[in-house]
């Protein structure tokens, strides 16, 4: 029987696990598939903490879309019933400039009306179609794309706070086509980002009723994003070992299986083919030695640091906040935070009846200290920055605070480049696969359709090389 082990149990490891452990039959003599993982826990940073009626989301808080890997793993953890969409007032967000909350509404006349850009802002974005296409020229960043078809001040105010969401990242130093691709294949598909926008919007729905892209649908579990990954180990027939970390691995001997897995606790484990599917700079420690190149590239990608904070708040200061998914913050404006999330207003079960629970996020590339302070710091911070854009000025009944020192991976200049070399060198190294949110999207969708895509292939490699 084949084995194959795959370290990392976030949702690409518990994905490439799930679809190699699918494909055993096709692998002649049969396959075994095992997980290691060096934290208690599976889920990667999916992690969910629940006190009582409050559930507070520390890493990702919800799924946007319906990407057809991670659908796949829904139904096979059983969730298909039990997934969560979110209240039609997620469809609202707000931007936090000039001292209060804009509205970003989706009709041009409201949107000339909210005050978020000047009328030369709003005169220079309506001239987005006139644009000439850029059809060549050096990689661009996410800023100066924007500032070129959308002008400075939309750069800025619009396109710097989405980048903030998504990446915690600095539009300066983000590659367009690797973090932004949709952005970059509206340009040059459609001519810009107007009229690919208007017919993205002119496209009806799929053939399952969801919509890609900004206006795809968010869902999530009633117990939270991890409740996936705990589901699929429950469901599945592959092996998970927990607190168990790998330290390096080697090629192994001629006649033996493909590679050799050393632990922390000085065991050794054989493998006939590896999936890594740890974050970057973790599996560059570990095949340091072997697959030098690999490692300086995957440990060339920044992981910033991200601090959440979640406050939860009684029905009085709940009646402050719109029912919205929540506000981002434009940059070089006073509070430090990245942004804040109203969780219990997009989803059922994130707070008592009534109540209001918040996420705020500290930190980032332009930031990073700002993360890194005490979690009394963070939470003093929270509620000062709440009471500046809500108005809330209560104690909070419940407060959480998650850091992580290395968080989004960056996806900066030079991105694909270097993407494009890594995939060189697993085409030269037979038995080995990668996968993670540090390759092709960061989003839990992708990072997820990541790893059952390496699965896949490892299974396959599997079985060809046995016939």
């Amino acid at each position: 029987m084949k084995r194959l082990v795959v370290i990392g149990a976030g949702i690409a490891g518990l994905g490439a696990a799930r679809a190699a452990w699918e494909a055993r039959e096709r692998v002649p003599g049969g396959l075994e598939v095992l997980v290691l993982e060096r934290e208690a826990q599976v889920g990667g940073k999916a992690r969910t903490r629940r006190q009582g009626e409050w559930l507070f989301e520390t890493g990702p808080g919800a799924i946007q879309g319906r990407e057809p890997e991670l659908e796949h793993l829904v139904r096979a953890a059983g969730l298909e019933s039990a997934r969560l969409g979110a209240a039609p007032e997620a469809a609202r967000r707000f931007v936090w400039r000039g001292g209060r909350l804009h509205e970003v509404p989706t009709r041009p006349l409201a949107f000339a009306r909210s005050g978020l850009l000047s009328p030369l802002g709003l005169l220079r974005l309506a001239c987005e179609p006139l644009v000439p296409a850029r059809r060549a020229g050096p990689e661009e960043s996410v800023h100066a794309f924007a500032r070129r078809r959308l002008g400075e001040q939309a750069a800025r105010r619009l396109v710097g706070p989405i980048v903030t969401g998504v990446f915690a990242g600095d539009p300066e130093r983000l590659s367009l086509p690797a973090a932004f691709p949709r952005m970059a294949e509206l340009e040059s598909r459609d001519g810009g980002l107007i009229r690919g926008m208007i017919k993205l919007a002119r496209q009806p729905a799929d053939a399952d009723g969801q919509r890609r892209g900004p206006a795809a649908a968010l869902s999530s579990f009633p117990e939270g994003l991890s409740q996936l990954a705990r589901a699929l180990c429950e469901r599945s027939g592959f092996a998970v070992r927990t607190g168990v970390r790998a330290v390096a691995i080697a090629r192994a001997p001629a006649g033996a299986a493909g590679w050799s897995i050393a632990l922390e606790s000085g065991e050794s484990l054989d493998a006939d083919a590896l999936v890594l599917a740890g974050e970057a700079w973790s599996m560059a420690e570990l095949i340091r030695s072997t697959l030098p190149e690999m490692a300086v590239l995957l440990a060339a990608v920044p992981h910033p640091p991200v601090a959440v904070v979640g406050l939860g708040y009684g029905p009085a200061d709940a009646a402050r906040a719109p029912r919205a998914f929540g506000a981002l913050v434009a940059r070089g404006e006073a509070p430090r935070l990245l942004g804040c999330l109203w969780d219990s207003a997009v989803f059922a079960g994130r707070a008592p009846a009534g109540h209001l629970l918040v996420r705020c996020l500290y930190g980032g590339a332009l930031d990073p200290e700002a993360a890194r302070r005490g979690e009394d710091e963070l939470v003093a911070a929270a509620r000062a920055d709440l009471r500046a854009l809500l108005g809330i000025a209560g104690a909070p009944l419940y407060a959480g605070v998650a850091r992580w020192e290395r968080a989004i991976p960056q996806y900066e200049l030079g991105h694909l480049q270097r993407r494009a070399r890594i995939d060189e060198l697993l085409a030269a190294t037979p038995g080995l696969q990668l996968c993670g949110n540090h390759l092709d999207g960061v989003s839990f969708p992708r990072a997820a359709a990541s790893g059952v895509q390496a699965g896949e292939r490892a299974a396959r490699g599997l079985a060809e090389s046995a016939r």
